[in-house]
């Protein structure tokens, strides 16, 4: 067991190594991280802060916690955050490998379950960006969980019931994708061979209270009350976003931080009629095979984790995301590793098997590039997606933070032309102009940006330095106060100075 963790971790030191080297990403690594009040210091009142707030609405506690600790101690320190994030995931695979074993599988069949979940290029998403912290943490505590509740399956031990509470919770916490734990526990109920009586649901009522409890502050913030056709679009997504996740595992070309729903939504349109067959095979598949117990498990723990992230509608930044599939992925390493071992035992079959993983790490190793900096990942949206008007704002953003100021004017420029209703984009090239010094450019920008949405804080913020280079102080004030009751964070500091300046402007009688 100790051989096999230790080249696991070779493993993932090796194919995740240029994460170690990546940035902070502005795609929510600011909300969450560098622009996150509750993080700037670690205090009771931020830490009661993060137990009472939302982030991008979102309730995330435990995640913010130790993004605040990491602050604490070390700073932004890019280095640090992304290290977290990989020793955090080694301590996932690890608990994925010793699952693995508890359930009964093989030395070998859970090592290799273990590193097909490790390795995978699926994982670069989770591990690669800081936000996603909270995937990482939550899927520890969760595995953390399962660990216990087996345990109790064979002891019924109240200590190992009250642990498997406590770990949930605080996966819960992490992320409300710990939603599906309860049902979860059933599954490992069923596998384990226990009967569905009355006792065995009375035990998740406790945990299902507090997982929906948390779990609300969440939903209730995201829920969207347009669903949509349910029928046949909304069906035909659901569908074809269930099949793209067990498609992508087998076979992991082409990934991108940013998916495109196919369109038209129609059941004559290619990628909805594959999927539909792709689904009648895997129901016929369920059918045949439905007295193989690790093959039921494996659909039945992918599907229970998934179910809550598959969508009726496709009005979303990423109706389908490599993340989502992280933990639900865990079924069905658990089969392919033990059918692997059983049914491959030719010697030249396992060499074939572990070259493919080999390019699999390569392919992982590949895919951690974009996450490089806040340009390679918006370059490979834009790859995905040409007409996608926030990513040529949010690359214009980076290439401005790099002084490259004339690619960020292009990209402002480029998003204004695909968005003509783009605030942030009119705010931006606004304030690059107000760099520039050509105030006429950039005043026109920021009343436009306020003509469209008159509650954007940092319009009024960028205008107020506008009109303070401008010696306009009493307007640069106004403007600075309202972007502050806006909510924006405005530095005392700076309007303190404003109004001395305006006491000093005004000519004594």
């Amino acid at each position: 067991m100790a051989k096999s963790i230790f080249i696991l971790i070779v493993f993932i030191l090796v194919v995740f190594f240029p994460c170690l080297k990546a940035d902070f990403i502005n795609l929510d690594d600011g909300g969450h991280v560098v622009g996150n009040s509750a993080v700037q210091d670690l205090s009771l009142g931020s830490i009661k802060q993060m137990f009472t707030q939302t982030v991008n609405k979102t309730y995330i506690p435990l995640t913010t916690l130790s993004f605040a600790i990491e602050k604490r101690f070390f700073g932004f320190n890019q280095f640090v955050f992304h290290l977290d994030n990989l020793l955090i995931y080694t301590g996932v695979v690890i608990l994925v490998l010793l699952l693995a074993k508890q359930m009964g599988l093989s030395l070998e069949a859970s090592f290799l379950a273990a590193l097909i979940f490790a390795i995978h290029p699926m994982r670069v998403e989770t591990v690669a960006w800081v936000t996603e912290r909270k995937d990482v943490l939550y899927a520890l505590f969760y595995l953390l969980a399962l660990h216990q509740y087996w345990a109790y399956l064979k002891t019924l031990s109240i200590k190992h019931y009250l642990l498997t509470f406590l770990f949930g919770l605080m996966s819960i916490l992490a992320k409300p994708m710990a939603l599906s734990l309860p049902l979860i526990l059933l599954v490992l109920d069923w596998f384990y061979g226990r009967r569905l009586t009355k006792r065995v649901f009375i035990e998740k009522i406790p945990i299902f209270l507090y997982i929906i409890g948390i779990a609300w502050t969440t939903y209730a913030l995201n829920r969207d009350h347009h669903i949509g056709n349910i029928f046949p679009q909304g069906a035909l997504i659901w569908v074809w976003s269930l099949v793209f996740y067990v498609w992508k595992f087998f076979f992991p070309f082409q990934l991108s931080p940013y998916y495109v729903l196919p369109y038209p939504v129609s059941i004559f349109h290619w990628p909805y009629s594959l999927s539909v067959v792709l689904f009648l095979l895997l129901i016929l598949l369920l059918v045949r095979f439905h007295k193989h117990k690790l093959f039921i498990f494996s659909f039945l723990y992918f599907f229970f984790s998934i179910f809550f992230l598959l969508r009726f509608d496709g009005r979303w930044f990423n109706v389908v995301a490599d993340r989502f599939m992280f933990l639900p992925s865990l079924g069905i390493c658990l089969f392919v590793g033990g059918w692997a071992v059983q049914r491959l035992k030719n010697r030249w079959c396992k060499i074939i098997l572990y070259f493919l993983l080999v390019l699999m790490g390569i392919r992982t190793d590949l895919q951690c590039q974009i996450w490089h900096n806040s340009i390679s990942f918006w370059n490979a949206v834009i790859k995905e997606d040409p007409y996608y008007y926030r990513a040529y704002n949010n690359r214009g953003v980076a290439f401005f933070q790099e002084e490259q100021d004339d690619f960020a004017l292009r990209d402002f420029n480029m998003a204004i032309a695909l968005e003509p209703q783009a605030v942030k984009a009119y705010n931006n090239r606004g304030f690059l102009y107000y760099i520039k010094k050509e105030d006429s450019k950039a005043l026109e920008d920021f009343n436009k940006a306020i003509s469209l949405d008159p509650t954007f804080p940092a319009t009024y913020m960028n205008l107020s330095l506008l009109k303070k280079a401008q010696k306009d102080y009493s307007q640069a004030l106004q403007d600075a106060l309202y972007a502050k009751k806006l909510g924006l964070l405005v530095d005392d500091a700076y309007i303190k100075r404003l109004q001395r300046a305006i006491k000093v402007s005004i000519p004594s009688k």
